[in-house]
């Protein structure tokens, strides 16, 4: 028993030298990593927003026009806001190159510069127009950033209404850090449900699905600021047209996507609907799908009085009736403009109409020409 006892003891001694060991080791190799981490800093450089543009179309053949190449413009902080060990040597803070794709613009910067590009601090991603509606450059700089492992698919995604590289210089007015400036830009927004919005993750299942609708911010210069001047629509991977935010916020209603919504039937006569909820069901009628869209909601008057039950009554009456005049309007053209469906109903028809599903398997183009739409709207004013 005693020899027992005495071999367990030795046993827990060998183990405790070796555990005293390996945290020995692994303490030693932290600090040598984290030396090492110091020590590549000052070789990195560390954008906050990349802005890609496609060089304007050559004069010439065909082959030409598909070589075009981006126009990467960037937007670099100070390194001192990476790391307090972080030094503002001599990297610009904005600049541009240009890259048959990606990998080449990397590597020109390196050469320009004698640092490696770091993607972990990314904000935002500002496409050009005419790169998102040009589907085969578009896919391979998406594919390229699909095999960048430290480029994040959650970074937020805009369009530039006039270019990405234009965006990119209005840094007066934001403080010097557009990365900064757009990130607050989008946390100030109170009116999306889980705040919704596009990032590079969603094209990138954009354009592998191909099934859903996807609506970027447009930014414009207004005052020397960037501006959300509208939303650029893209489905099936195909860039479609810029919708006005009012659209937009109507197509994201119809999709149970918005917090809040504001409705003004009339200059003097404004409400905030909250608490909203939006609920789909698709029938078929005459051989089209009819896609009824019920929408409820309680609102607080921000302009106008209220001061019976009568004249209540009245004003939901004509919020009731502007909403829906405005959201049948704003379907029948997305549908006849470009075929797009305000309610992106085709994304959810598996579970909505089982045997409208398989009717329009893989042909959602088809569903979304001929779909229509009936609006149902219950407004409750609450204060008063």
């Amino acid at each position: 028993m005693k020899k027992n006892k005495v071999s367990s003891i030795a046993r827990q001694r060998k183990y405790l030298s070796f555990k005293h060991k390996v945290l020995t080791a692994a303490f030693v190799g932290m600090v040598f990593l984290g030396g090492c981490e110091s020590a590549e800093l000052e070789q990195r450089s560390f954008p906050l927003v990349v802005g890609i543009d496609l060089q304007e179309p050559f004069e010439g053949n065909d082959k030409e026009a598909r070589e075009r190449k981006l126009v990467v413009s960037f937007d670099f902080p100070d390194l001192a806001q990476i790391s307090e060990k972080g030094k503002t040597t001599d990297t610009p803070m904005g600049m541009s190159l240009e890259g048959v794709d990606m990998y080449h613009v990397d590597k020109s910067y390196e050469n320009n510069t004698n640092r490696i590009l770091d993607y972990n601090h990314m904000k935002a991603v500002v496409l050009g127009k005419s790169l998102l509606s040009d589907s085969r450059h578009l896919r391979s700089l998406l594919l390229a950033w699909e095999q960048q492992e430290a480029a994040a698919r959650n970074i937020s995604l805009f369009v530039g209404g006039s270019s990405a590289a234009e965006i990119l210089t209005l840094t007066q007015e934001t403080e010097g850090s557009m990365g900064t400036y757009l990130e607050e830009m989008l946390e100030s927004q109170k009116d999306f449900r889980q705040k919704k919005i596009a990032t590079i993750g969603s094209l990138i299942n954009q354009w592998h699905n191909q099934d859903e609708l996807l609506l970027i911010p447009v930014l414009m210069e207004q005052g020397n600021r960037p501006t959300i001047t509208g939303y650029a629509a893209v489905e099936n991977f195909n860039y479609c047209k810029i919708l006005t935010v009012e659209e937009a916020m109507e197509t994201f209603l119809c999709q149970n996507l918005l917090e809040s919504f504001l409705c003004e039937p009339d200059w003097d006569e404004a409400a905030e609907i909250s608490n909203l909820q939006t609920v789909l069901s698709v029938d078929e009628a005459e051989g089209r799908p009819v896609v009824t869209v019920s929408i409820k909601g309680q609102g607080r008057m921000r302009t106008g009085q209220i001061h019976s039950v009568g004249q209540q009554y009245q004003v939901e009456q004509r919020m009731e009736k502007h909403i829906i005049a405005n959201l049948q309007e704003t379907a029948v053209k997305l549908r006849e403009e470009c075929g797009v469906d305000i309610t992106n109903s085709y994304v959810s028809l598996g579970g909505l109409n089982r045997e409208l599903y398989w009717k329009y398997q893989d042909r959602q183009e088809a569903y979304n020409q001929s779909v229509e739409h009936v609006f149902e709207v219950d407004i409750e004013i609450l204060d008063w």
